[in-house]
Parts: C-alpha cells; structure tokens; sequence
C-alpha cells in the first residue's frame, strides 16, 4: 500500500515537533568543524545531497553525529524556525529564499523533505525521524529534497541514485 505524499509529510513534520521538544530548550547548537569533499563518500564518511534549483552532493570524512550535525560538516547551512531552532528544517543554504522561518512552514508553503539510504542501498527511503533525533551511519548516504507547494509524489522524490559504502 502506498502512502500519499501529504500523510507522509505530516509524519515527518509531527516527528520533528516531538523531537524538538525532547532538546533542552535554550540549547546552543554548536557547528562541527569536519573535513568534507565535494560528490559521494568514496570512503569512510557520510554523504549528503541537496536538491532544489540545484543538486549538490559533499561527504563528511569520518563522520559521526546526528543529520542535523551533518550539514555543517558536509559543508552546508541549515536553518531552523523559530519555534524549532535546531529541529525543523526550514532553508538550507538559505534557499528558499523567500521562507521567513518565523513558523514550521504549512504544506502548501512548500518544505523540504528528508530521505536516507543505509550502507548497500541504491534508491532512498523516507526517513522515519527528523534531522536533530536521527543519527547517522557510516557509509549511509541522506538527501535532502525541496518540495513545491502542492507537488506531486513523482517530483517528490530525490532524483539522484544514492551512492553508499560499507565501511571499513
């Protein structure tokens, strides 16, 4: 049986509200200072892509944390709300530009969605947790798609294949 795209997202959505409120609040989230390279990990490390406009794809080397942790070593930007400063995605790399981060934006603002693939996967998987509770695996590869207003589930998934490892 298939989800639809909106039972999906509103999953998500509830999973990274309950998320966010398991983190202290006032809690400081603290950039970590990695090694990453542009394109998929061809080694140990986790890689992350991008897709909106654009589509770029970095890996953090030797990599452990959570995927929240993973855009700073990956070389990117994320932005919470304001209600959810380090638990729900609202711009990364600023994009959109236009989202005020004021709220956790409605689906038909548009959002951005979070997918995974574990060590020996080739396609992508929703994931079951937001950024901030997720922790990342070795070799695993995580995208990140921006969703239009509206959109509808064919455009709603990455368009990149995963690239994983295992790890040695």
């Amino acid at each position: 049986m298939r989800l639809s795209l909106r039972v999906v997202l509103i999953s998500l959505v509830a999973l990274v509200a309950v998320g966010a409120l398991i983190s202290a609040p006032g809690a400081k989230h603290q950039p970590l200072k990695a090694q990453f390279t542009a394109g998929w990990c061809d080694s140990n490390g986790v890689s992350q892509t991008i897709e909106d406009a654009t589509v770029t794809t970095s890996c953090a080397i030797d990599f452990s944390g959570t995927s929240w942790e993973l855009f700073a070593a990956a070389g990117n930007t994320v932005t919470g709300t304001s209600q959810y400063p380090i638990g729900f995605v609202c711009k990364v790399n600023g994009q959109p530009a236009a989202q005020t981060c004021d709220h956790t934006p409605r689906y038909d603002e548009g959002t951005w969605a979070f997918f995974i693939a574990a060590p020996g996967e080739t396609s992508w998987h929703y994931a079951l947790t937001g950024a901030s509770l997720h922790q990342t695996v070795c070799g695993s590869a995580e995208a990140w798609l921006w969703v239009p207003a509206n959109a509808t589930p064919e455009s709603s998934m990455p368009k990149t294949i995963p690239e994983t490892r295992k790890c040695q």
